[in-house]
């Protein structure tokens, strides 16, 4: 099949609402995948600070596909790179923004693994146009990209901004919020997530019970997550931000959604101890002994 014709537009735009179908929106440490033909999308992240935003249109001889990940370290990207789909594919055009500001470390080692990355597939890379450390995230749009789909065999990848609410950027009203934040602190990290899978609600009470119990210092109140619904915007980004100085303006509320998420679960949780997990095989339990287990004290990645 025709690989899809795809036109690269940089700018300094406004924000814009977001199309009111077929719009998807994929969070840190997640990526989804979309088969295309002729109806229309839109497939959007932001936020992205030393975290790269990558697009990967895939040709094969049984059709086209796009696939949207938010990447946050090194060994995420490697995963990315790694899924069966882009193995698959005969031929990738790849498209990519994030890794800032320049002079941080996570940035530039991101930036040098997706370039290794691309690389290493070689010739299969028949375009690719890498937009990266190119200074403050939060200037210029460089915290958000996307890919506009026409249904035609033709796209624009951008970096146009939209006007999400909380609830678009995480359907879970929290739950999502939880998993990204957490998710790093198994041994060995969970990478990735398909986005296209939602959650079930075994896993979101389990995500529950954890962010309930989790604490930064086991021996601080003051330090558990829930506590977040407690504090100002600055304390936030000081106490659970790898670059406070360069959030997205909304990265307190989402942090505060999440907290509220488990709250608001917790007679959920107590509800289902007895019955819903006591039949249903845990999802999270590497996530659950590194986060509450006695020497868990690490700090955390930011959303």
């Amino acid at each position: 099949m025709k690989p899809v014709n795809v036109t690269l537009q940089l700018g300094n735009q406004a924000p814009l609402p977001p199309p009111e179908s077929d719009f998807y929106y994929v969070d840190q440490g997640n990526y989804q995948t979309f088969v295309l033909a002729d109806t229309p999308l839109t497939a959007y992240s932001d936020s992205a600070t030393s975290c790269i935003i990558t697009t990967v249109f895939c040709a094969s001889p049984s059709g086209n596909t796009l696939i949207v990940a938010h990447l946050d370290s090194p060994a995420c990207i490697e995963a990315f790179f790694a899924l069966p789909q882009l193995s698959a594919a005969s031929s990738l055009q790849v498209f990519a923004q994030g890794a800032n500001p320049p002079d941080n470390s996570t940035a530039k080692a991101n930036a040098a693994q997706l370039q290794a990355c691309i690389d290493q597939l070689g010739s299969r890379v028949s375009n690719h146009e890498l937009i990266l450390l190119q200074g403050d995230p939060r200037e210029q749009n460089r915290g958000e990209f996307g890919v506009h789909y026409a249904g035609d065999g033709s796209a624009c990848v951008s970096n146009q901004p939209y006007s999400l609410a909380l609830y678009q950027r995480d359907p879970t009203c929290g739950g999502q919020t939880v998993y990204c934040i957490m998710r790093r602190q198994e041994q060995p990290p969970m990478q990735l997530r398909d986005a296209g899978q939602p959650f079930s609600h075994p896993e979101l009470v389990e995500l529950a019970s954890i962010a309930l119990a989790f604490r930064k210092a086991p021996q601080d109140p003051a330090s558990a997550f829930c506590n977040i619904v407690n504090l100002q915007d600055a304390e936030i980004r000081a106490n659970w931000s790898t670059t406070p100085a360069y959030e997205a303006p909304w990265f307190s509320d989402q942090l505060k959604l999440g907290a509220t998420f488990a709250l608001a679960m917790a007679p959920v949780v107590t509800l289902s101890a007895q019955h819903l997990l006591s039949h249903t095989p845990p999802s999270f339990t590497r996530l659950r002994q590194a986060l509450l287990s006695p020497s868990s004290a690490s700090g955390q990645e930011a959303p």
